[in-house]
């Protein structure tokens, strides 16, 4: 497997627990987490520990159940984030 840094990861499966693993967050070092998730889903989704795991690989988390939409935007190599609900 190949490392590297990782500017935008979108959190795969709702950030369900099997998203994504120590391994590959620590492969990649993801800089923004975006997790695509309805309020109160019967899921439970993103789960405790995913979002604990995205947090310790010092991923800043974006999720649209707290903050709408999530909006990223790259331009000339910058990335930026904008929320509907900040």
């Amino acid at each position: 497997m190949c490392s590297g840094t990782l500017t935008v990861l979108k959190v795969t499966h709702h950030g369900s627990n099997t998203s994504s693993t120590p391994l590959f967050l620590g492969r990649f070092r993801p800089e923004i987490a975006v997790i695509q998730v309805g309020a109160d889903n019967s899921y439970g989704h993103p789960t405790p520990e995913t979002l604990e795991r995205l947090r310790r690989s010092g991923a800043k988390v974006f999720r649209n159940d707290e903050d709408g939409d999530v909006i990223v935007t790259i331009k000339d190599a910058e990335v930026e984030v904008a929320v509907t609900r900040p």
